[in-house]
């Protein structure tokens, strides 16, 4: 049983109904207080990853900013693998993959794609606010590809003072989620929204073996 098929055989609103009983109180506060900060108009990408344990170090500094949202392009992920890594924030995200920068772009309609590159005409600075933004990153030893700065709608770089000449993937990451999240004292998820991921993270507490069982007797 998979996350997403208790989700389609179960309403969200009888999910949480449910399972709200056998979650401790102060859980579920946590978990209505991370769910109102919670930022779908800013979301993260990673252009073919050198070292997939660096990309998915990004999702955890961006789920503890409160980015929920997180994309792997042409990515090679096994199962199971980087939970060292993200520590358990795999639990709390959405990680999509997409085969190609095509695939990717046409997920994203809607969505303003800004480029982290070391040629970018704008500062981080200065990046848009006020419209729903993807950061793309580009490979660790490469920076993005050709292909994908032509895809994006701006580039942007990081200003350095010193003497090296790039910062590593997940400090350009952490420097730009801070940047973008730093005045966003509120989430943008509806209610239904919040309802959705409300359900998924109570049958994430839970274990979805043990929600699937509870909900499958509260049907008897």
């Amino acid at each position: 049983m998979q996350l997403e098929d208790l989700l389609t055989k179960h309403s969200p609103e009888k999910i949480v109904e449910i399972l709200s009983f056998f979650l401790t109180e102060e859980r579920k506060i946590r978990i209505d207080q991370v769910l109102l900060r919670r930022v779908k108009g800013v979301q993260v990408a990673l252009e073919s990853p050198a070292d997939i344990h660096n990309a998915l170090a990004v999702t955890r500094t961006g789920e503890a900013l409160g980015v929920y949202q997180f994309h792997l392009i042409d990515a090679q992920l096994v199962k199971g693998q980087g939970k060292a890594t993200m520590r358990g924030s795999s639990r709390w995200i959405h990680l999509q993959r997409h085969e190609t920068l095509e695939a990717f772009r046409l997920k994203m309609l809607g969505f303003t794609i800004a480029g982290a590159s070391l040629d970018g005409e704008l500062t981080l600075e200065e990046l848009p606010q006020d419209r729903p933004l993807c950061l793309l990153f580009g490979n660790e030893r490469k920076g993005l590809t050709p292909k994908a700065k032509e895809m994006c709608d701006l580039l942007y770089r990081i200003p350095m003072v010193g003497m090296v000449e790039s910062f590593n993937l997940s400090v350009s990451a952490s420097l730009s989620l801070y940047q973008m999240m730093r005045g966003k004292t509120d989430g943008d998820l509806s209610q239904e929204e919040q309802l959705e991921e409300k359900a998924r993270y109570y049958v994430r507490s839970i274990g979805i073996k043990v929600a699937h069982d509870i909900l499958q007797r509260s049907r008897e």
